[in-house]
């Protein structure tokens, strides 16, 4: 009878276990002793459908920003700037853009990548916007996009 009630129960937490989502893909962000790491705040499992299509992007980024709801990192300018994202993320490709400048000319395929936060660079009030955009099929398609704050400290 025991061992009727395990198998009863390993099968009911199999089948609970596979309606579960799966998480969307992190990227953490590191300068110095700080780091952030985040969860996609939207992402296409199917990297031939844009998160455009799905019709979220755009409002989900503008609540993320009017809320404060963004993972800070705090730079000192000079220092490198560290992006590691999940190898999901790297499959098709993904480019960093610090306010509205890519960081790179094509999208990155590795799991990591670095750059120095330049020096001579006024910051806004509140830091710089970071976005990372992870691109689907099509490297014209967004397949997933992630949001980081850099504040700049002397």
């Amino acid at each position: 009878m025991k061992r009727l009630a395990v198998i009863a129960l390993a099968a009911g937490t199999a089948a609970a276990l596979t309606g579960c989502e799966k998480p969307n893909p992190g990227v953490t962000v590191f300068s110095g002793t700080n780091s952030e790491r985040t969860q996609a705040l939207c992402w296409s499992a199917d990297p031939a459908q844009s998160v455009q299509a799905q019709g979220c992007a755009g409002d989900i980024l503008q609540k993320a920003v009017d809320g404060g709801d963004v993972p800070t990192i705090t730079v000192v300018p000079g220092d490198v700037v560290g992006i590691s994202v999940d190898p999901v993320v790297a499959d098709n490709g993904w480019i960093p853009v610090v306010g509205d400048q890519a960081l790179s000319e094509t999208p990155i395929t590795t799991t990591y990548f670095r750059f120095t936060f330049p020096e001579a660079v006024a910051s806004p009030e509140g830091g710089f916007e970071m976005q990372v955009k992870a691109a689907g099929e099509n490297a014209n398609e967004l397949r997933g996009i992630w949001l980081f704050r850099l504040a700049t400290r002397a």
